[in-house]
């Protein structure tokens, strides 16, 4: 390390000075030294002694620029802005046409807001690299500051001539095109930039969907229709055209329009399960019969084509689980686990199943191979202890949702959740008052939210023969989110 940094010091000193390379005084080897003493206090955080050192050398030679750009620079790591310009500006004017020497007054000036003072540091580093892209952002970045967008125009397009047209400054002049509201200038950018890659259906999108914004749809439709000729399977392009010609359309109509592209085997699995996930995620918040009919139809043909696909069942396992068929959510995590077991929210969606469908048995040794698969997961011992606990073995449960706690650390969910697990194992068990304790432990640090605690201390109520307020605690389950047709029936019955 030592030797690179007299290296670089070696390097900027002979531009600086004029200096014959290698041709050096004791003195000035002495003042190499210092520099290096300097850099090294810089690289291990010892700003003030570097800043020491560096000044002391500035005082012995204040025409040097190498050291007011490092004394610039340690200033700036001692949050003194003040003195992090005023050296960087000494640099400049020591030596006014060294690139990094401008490079750095002018990153200083934009960030302490000097704009005025950086435009024309950055025009003469834009004249020296014409079509250095960086430059030339911070040069528009700097006019867009002082409200000049037609020369950060300027400075895009004289870049533009230079290197021809690229993505990423079209997109920085139709960003300003949006914010000064030019809308035909804007789309002009993205009609300029597509047909520069006229492969590229991404850029295509971005012109239909502006044309959309603009409320041009027939124009949108004509570059939809475009995308496909270049990509018939593109799932966006299929989808606005489907809905343009129903008029629009409800999620519905346009789930079933969507089955040509689901039959179809060439296209992935992951883009067709992308396109479903949104329809899942509404139907979780509001449960619609059609809308479920179509994800459990268009679900179960995917699984059928993609059969070795482990993530076509887990999506099919999700929403039969979100349309309360629970056997057959079982079975096709079942088929999931069994082409790939290394998915954790997997396994939990199959326990859920199984407690659902009170399949103890199966839940407890899917519960054992789970924990021994993830033992760092701590709901892998909630659901180890609520098999156990089911199966008659409070003991064993208890024991292994203690140690749940420790695994789940500030994981307040799945410590809320384990407590309540606790507290029913301490009822299996005949213990009331731990089961009690242990169910208060998971509401109060729950906001009295958790759904599982509020179910299993209506349990308890029900046990202590109250069951008024055990069908209260049912009830808060289900308002708290438990949808369950297990837990309904308690309510329903008025019992276990």
């Amino acid at each position: 390390m030592m030797r690179g940094l007299l290296l670089f010091f070696v390097f900027v000193t002979s531009f600086l000075n004029a200096q014959e390379p290698f041709q050096y005084t004791e003195a000035q080897i002495a003042v190499q030294d210092k520099y290096v003493e300097a850099k090294k206090y810089a690289l291990i955080g010892r700003f003030e002694k570097a800043q020491e050192i560096l000044t002391e050398l500035y005082k012995e030679d204040r025409a040097n620029a190498a050291i007011a750009m490092e004394l610039s620079k340690v200033y700036s790591y001692l949050d003194d802005p003040y003195n992090e310009h005023k050296f960087a500006q000494k640099a400049k004017e020591s030596d006014p046409n060294n690139e990094y020497v401008l490079a750095n007054y002018a990153a200083i000036c934009l960030d302490q807001e000097k704009f005025d003072e950086a435009i024309p540091l950055l025009k003469t580093l834009v004249i020296k690299q014409p079509t250095n892209e960086e430059y030339t952002d911070k040069l528009a970045t700097a006019f867009l500051q002082t409200n000049n967008s037609d020369a950060a125009i300027s400075a895009y397009n004289a870049i533009e001539s230079k290197i021809g047209v690229t993505e990423s400054v079209s997109r920085r002049k139709y960003e300003i095109y949006e914010i000064l509201n030019k809308d035909k200038n804007a789309l002009e950018e993205l009609i300029k930039v597509s047909a520069a890659f006229p492969y590229e259906v991404r850029y295509l999108h971005n012109i239909a969907s502006y044309y959309v914004k603009l409320g041009k749809e027939d124009q949108a439709q004509e570059i939809y229709n475009k995308i496909l000729t270049i990509d018939i399977n593109d799932v966006e392009a299929n989808r606005a055209i489907t809905l343009a010609k129903s008029g629009g359309g409800d999620d519905n109509t346009y789930l079933r329009s969507l089955t040509p592209v689901i039959e179809n085997k060439s296209i992935p699995v992951d883009r067709k399960i992308l396109e479903l996930v949104p329809f899942v995620d509404q139907l979780n918040q509001k449960y619609d019969k059609e809308l479920a009919d179509a994800l459990v139809m268009l679900s179960d043909r995917i699984a059928t084509i993609h059969v070795d696909e482990a993530k076509a069942h887990a999506l099919k396992g999700d929403i039969l689980m979100s349309t309360n068929n629970v056997k057959g959510a079982a079975k096709a995590y079942e088929k999931t686990i069994s082409l790939n077991d290394n998915v954790y929210s997997v396994w939990e969606g199959l326990l859920e199943a199984y407690t659902e469908i009170e399949d103890i048995v199966k839940m407890k040794i899917t519960a054992t191979n789970a924990l021994d698969l993830f033992p760092n997961q701590p709901s892998a011992y909630m659901y180890y202890g609520r098999a156990y606990t089911l199966s008659n073995d409070a003991e064993e449960a208890i024991d292994l949702l203690e140690e749940g706690l420790l695994v789940s650390g500030r994981d307040v969910t799945s410590k809320s959740n384990i407590y309540a697990e606790l507290g029913r194992a301490y009822l299996f068990n005949k213990n009331s008052a731990k089961a009690n304790e242990n169910i208060e432990k998971s509401l109060k640090i729950s906001n009295n939210q958790n759904g599982l605690a509020l179910e299993i201390k209506g349990d308890i109520y029900f046990a202590n023969a109250d069951t008024d307020q055990a069908i209260e605690s049912w009830s808060c389950a289900v308002k708290a989110g438990i949808q369950s047709k297990r837990l309904q029936q308690k309510i329903d019955s008025k019992g276990l």
